[in-house]
């Protein structure tokens, strides 16, 4: 039999647990109730005040308005009920645990207990407890409120200490200084060559038109504040709660950013301080916010903002800031002519301005404008609830079809007198900015090559920069010497080769178009030492083709690669000097993918002789410098120089092809790398990269970016005027001579010429000790393949380059005849020395023996040549000739020298021969000039002595009587 007050016996009613759940639940819905009536009457209070709204009941169906703080759906408790069940939880818990842990351990002896208790002594007990229970719960309650009113004391102390630490160090502006900075509002970037004059203002796609307040709609003001700012007219620059709150997202992480700019505070972001995220950039804002109300009235603050921020496209692509050049832009209408709907779909536009712009960027309109139509309605309704508008007014808006208002595509057609110019600078400046970017996120070349989408982002934002930043740059390229290399090329551009004319599709279009294909050019003058690009050609003609083929097009090297790749390496590794003797016989090798390759000289001819390294560069031979590059190839990887010397173009895994030696690449250098390289060479072996800006400065006159020179040793000065001296020798008497045919004045020069297969790329670089001028002309072949011919009737393809290139040299030393430096020499540096060599091998005199035990004696003619002093020529050896096999070799030693000797020999004796006769010769002569004299002389003396005795004569008859 159960006991009648045992707490397990289901039949004594309610347990206390079931009865502290019920009394729960009646406590929820009394505060649940009460905190509904709270909310009701204060809405209808609300509802009083705004006596002007007809049907209030409207806004709350409208699909903008927010939901109801208080729900009655249970499935959504409100804030209120939830405060309430967190308290009735706690309470619960802890007689919930406090009841178990009793019963846990003093469950024999609270049974005892019951027996002996009346009903009325257990409910004082219970309730007892309950009260010590609430008295913890409260006290705990009580002692984390202060905690938090503590922490959040101390928090805004720090937060206000760190505040005054982020700006302790600005300066305030000045008034003249903020008027000066909000009223700038065109900031257009202006391009200027090395003496500054303008190139022209850098082209961008923003639009902007400037009005005065007086001359925006009303509805516009109002969509604007209402939108942007509804406490415009209210704060003094900063709504406090706001930032408070952008804060506290900040600092929590929270997924929803509300902001907590007003519109003061979007001015000074944008035309006050930079673009950087940070709390100091922050911090400086809210202050100078509240500066900025402090001096400016409330519609100056409106009108700059309204002429300052973006809103989107126009119908010609352009980004336009400005309510007035969006208006224009979108509408086709002024903005003192704007409705209120449109007023409020361009008040929509500053938040998201590339979402609701309605136009792409070619001017077209979207097909989906739900987006901007949507944020229309948006506008609306807040102009509606800040009693800018009616009700009658917001509805009519709301069916307003604003799509037959948008204006159709327009063009926007933009010309440069200097095209090349302008493109070629505005990329350098887009590149050093895109460069410094992520270089201050700490990002390398190396990590945006990999990454297309980090390239694209860094792109943009440095495009923006240079577009609407008010930056001034300064180019390297001096405006006279770019127009008179122009001119020439205008002049004597027909004379390089036949114009191609077809039809092609244009697939933009759809139809059928007449192009001309002209053979194009590119040239590059710069400064040996400083890098600087002093001038440039970039095509034959801007309006036949954009392509820069002074900057971006790559194209095969041909020969001009020898002196870079080939020779200038071998002589820095001492495998060669001038003077050495190489094979030019036939050669054959085995490629990678199994075909057989034999080079050959140019014409397909091969000389079968041994030449010096001098003679195979000046006449340019092919298959020594093969000879030559095969050799490096076993020990090194020349193509290192090339990177070295700022040759990125060609493919590192081309270097192992012995075709690279003669200029055989996929991709090929481009005419700037080309000319770079040269200019190491010339500039004693230090490698400066070219540059084509020089300065950049903000609107405010703070420097951007400063150019500056840095050299980098690619090869000794031996080597590098080694070089040098060989290319001299082209020049004076190799491919390049002719040059002296067509130069109306004189320079040391050393260059190199080049022809790449099938004659489609024609070179000739040379360079002075002070610069370097580079000409390339060929085909584009962007609709068929065309190529130069030597029978097109223009004369021979180099010759023809070579005069070109004379041309523009002419040209720029009639401009200015110090550009050129044609006063000054290469000067033949220490380490480097004459010696006598025999003419035949490259090398000194000796006496050895061959490997089938012959004695040979080298000797013969001799001749003087320049070494390095760590590569001075050695004695005469079997093996001399680099590339040669050993049949060659034995030929050579016991054919062709034997005959050599035997001839020189021959050629001795008769000249010795002939030197005798000529002696007797003259002896005989001289005999017969000496009798002639003497006889001439006596026959003189006759006469002389038979004029005396006259005068005697004469003397004695007057003096007789």
């Amino acid at each position: 039999m159960k006991k009648l007050n045992d707490p397990h016996n289901n039949n004594n009613g309610p347990s206390i647990k079931e009865k502290l759940i019920k009394s729960y639940e009646r406590l929820k819905e009394y505060a649940k109730i009460k905190w509904l009536d709270f909310k009701k009457n204060r809405q209808i209070k609300k509802e009083q005040k705004e006596t002007n709204l007809t049907e209030p009941t409207e806004i709350e169906k409208s699909p903008i308005e927010t939901a109801p703080l208080i729900s009655d759906n249970p499935e959504s408790p409100s804030i209120g009920s939830k405060i309430v069940v967190f308290l009735a939880a706690i309470q619960i818990a802890f007689i919930t645990k406090w009841t178990k842990l009793r019963a846990r351990f003093s469950e024999s002896k609270t049974n005892k207990q019951n027996e002996d208790l009346t009903p009325e002594e257990r409910k004082k007990k219970m309730i007892f407890q309950f009260n010590v229970g609430y008295g913890v719960i409260k006290n705990l309650f009580l002692s984390f409120i202060i905690l938090v009113l503590f922490g959040g004391a101390l928090f805004a102390g720090v937060g206000l200490g760190y505040f005054a630490y982020l700006v302790s160090n600005e300066k305030p502006p000045t008034y003249e200084e903020m008027q000066s900075d909000i009223s700038n509002l065109e900031q257009v970037s202006n391009m200027y060559f090395a003496d500054s004059t303008p190139i022209g203002q850098l082209k961008t796609d923003l639009n902007r038109k400037v009005v005065p307040l007086h001359e925006i709609s009303k509805d516009l003001q109002h969509a604007i504040v209402a939108t942007e700012d509804e406490y415009f007219y209210k704060h003094h620059g900063v709504v406090p709660k706001a930032v408070a709150r952008a804060l506290i997202q900040e600092f929590t992480g929270s997924s929803m950013q509300t902001g907590g700019s007003t519109l003061t505070q979007q001015l000074v972001k944008q035309q006050l301080l930079t673009s950087e995220v940070s709390f100091k950039r922050k911090a400086n804002e809210i202050l100078l916010a509240y500066r900025l109300e402090n001096y400016f009235t409330k519609d100056e603050i409106l009108e700059a903002y309204l002429n300052v921020s973006s809103f989107g496209r126009n119908s010609s692509g352009q980004n336009i800031a400005g309510v007035e050049a969006a208006a224009i832009g979108i509408f086709g209408i002024h903005a003192s002519e704007l409705n209120l709907a449109q007023s409020a779909f361009i008040a929509g536009l500053p938040q998201s301005p590339s979402m609701y712009t309605p136009y792409n960027q070619f001017g077209e309109l979207r097909q989906n404008l739900e987006a901007g139509t949507e944020r229309k309605n948006t506008v609306l309704f807040r102009m509606y609830r800040e009693k800018f508008i009616t009700k009658k007014e917001y509805d009519e808006a709301l069916a307003y079809d604003l799509v037959k208002d948008f204006v159709s595509p327009t063009e926007d057609v933009e010309d440069h007198n200097y095209s090349y110019v302008y493109n070629a600078v505005e990329k350098e400046a887009r590149r050093i900015i895109m460069k410094q970017m992520y270089t201050a996120d700490k990002l390398t070349d190396a990590d945006i090559e990999a990454n297309d989408n980090l390239y694209n982002v860094y792109y943009k934002r440095a495009d923006f920069e240079i577009r609407q930043k008010g930056y001034e740059i300064h180019s390297t390229i001096n405006k006279n010497v770019y127009d008179a290399m122009t001119e020439t090329v205008q002049e004597y551009g027909d004379s390089l080769g036949q114009t191609y004319h077809a039809t092609v599709y244009n697939e933009v279009t759809g139809e059928n178009e007449e192009i001309q294909e002209p053979v194009q050019t590119g040239s590059v003058l710069m400064d040996n030492q400083t890098g600087k690009v002093i001038s440039f050609v970039g095509g034959r003609d801007f309006d036949i083709t954009q392509v820069d083929h002074a900057f971006d097009t790559q194209r095969q090297p041909g020969s001009t690669i020898k002196p870079l790749l080939v020779y200038a390496p071998a002589l820095e590794s001492g495998l060669i000097t001038p003077a050495t003797m190489i094979a030019d016989t036939n050669f054959t090798f085995t490629q990678p993918n199994g075909e057989v390759w034999a080079p050959k000289n140019y014409g397909g001819t091969i000389s079968g002789k041994f030449v010096s390294a001098r003679e195979a560069l000046k006449r340019s031979a092919n298959v020594p410098t093969v000879q030559i590059y095969n050799e490096l190839l076993k020990n090194s990887n020349p193509g290192d120089y090339l990177k070295k010397m700022g040759i990125q173009s060609i493919n590192p895994s081309e270097y192992g092809n012995l075709s690279l030696s003669l200029g055989g690449t996929d991709t090929g250098p481009t005419v700037l790398e080309q000319t770079n390289a040269f200019a190491t060479l010339a500039n004693g072996g230090n490698y400066t990269k070219a540059y084509l800006i020089d300065s950049i400065t903000d609107k405010k006159g703070n420097s951007i970016y400063q150019h500056e020179t840095t050299s980098t040793p690619v090869f000794s000065p031996q080597t590098a005027y080694l070089t040098t001296d060989m290319m001299r020798s082209v020049v004076n008497e190799g491919t390049g001579s002719s040059i002296h045919n067509y130069l109306n004045f004189t320079a040391d020069w050393a260059g190199k010429t080049g022809t790449s297969q099938n004659f489609r790329d024609i070179w000739f670089i040379a360079s002075t000790p002070q610069v370097t001028l580079s000409s390339w002309i060929g085909y584009d072949n962007q609709y068929s393949s065309h190529e130069l011919s030597q029978t097109d009737g223009y004369g021979d393809t180099s010759l023809r380059n070579i005069r070109y290139w004379s041309k523009l040299a002419n040209a720029i030393n009639r401009v200015d005849s110090t550009i050129l430096g044609t006063e000054k020499s290469f000067n033949r540096p220490a380490g480097v020395t004459y010696s006598s060599v025999l003419a035949a091998t490259g090398m000194k005199p000796s006496t050895f023996t061959a490997p089938n035990g012959s004695s040979i004696t080298a000797s013969g003619a001799m001749i003087s040549e320049l070494f390095n002093t760590k590569y001075l020529p050695s004695a005469t050896n079997y093996h001399f000739t680099l590339g040669a096999n050993s049949s060659e070799l034995y030929k050579y030693w016991f054919e062709t020298y034997v005959k050599t000797q035997e001839e020189d020999q021959k050629k001795k004796k008769e000249e010795e021969e002939k030197a005798e006769k000529e002696k007797i010769e003259k002896e005989k002569t001289d005999k017969e000039e000496a009798e002639k004299e003497k006889k001439q002389k006596e026959k003189e003396k006759e006469t002389e002595e038979k004029e005396i005795e006259q005068t005697e004569d004469i003397l004695e008859i007057k003096s007789t009587p």
